[in-house]
């Protein structure tokens, strides 16, 4: 597939796939643990995202001002998801450590994420 089909047909910016790459990815390993299926998981939101291997290369360059700026900024639809991928990439390996829980409502308040279910 054409790597350009997402940054015509994803609802989200490149800036924006960059962003939600790095959150996930630090959502995994705020435990300390690189748990197989939060990788597998990680992967299905990359598709599911249209996170490309041009974005995730891109995303090692970004500040966190940068990033939590852009994610700040996204519409309430956007930052619902943004939060349920995080929630279930924490989830994902069957645990929920202090430190994950701290990180979920840390990002929640500071990306003023909307409550979901």
């Amino acid at each position: 597939m054409n790597s350009n089909y997402y940054d015509q047909n994803s609802p989200y910016t490149s800036l924006e796939r960059q962003s939600l790459y790095q959150i996930l990815c630090a959502a995994m390993i705020i435990d300390g643990e690189r748990d197989p299926r939060e990788l597998a998981l990680i992967s299905k939101f990359n598709r599911i995202l249209g996170i490309t291997a041009a974005d995730i290369e891109a995303s090692r360059r970004l500040t966190e001002q940068e990033m939590t700026r852009c994610l700040r900024n996204m519409d309430i639809a956007k930052k619902a998801y943004l939060g349920k991928f995080v929630a279930q990439v924490i989830l994902a390996d069957g645990k929920i450590t202090s430190m994950e829980e701290r990180f979920f409502y840390y990002m929640k308040q500071k990306l003023e994420l909307p409550d979901v279910d």
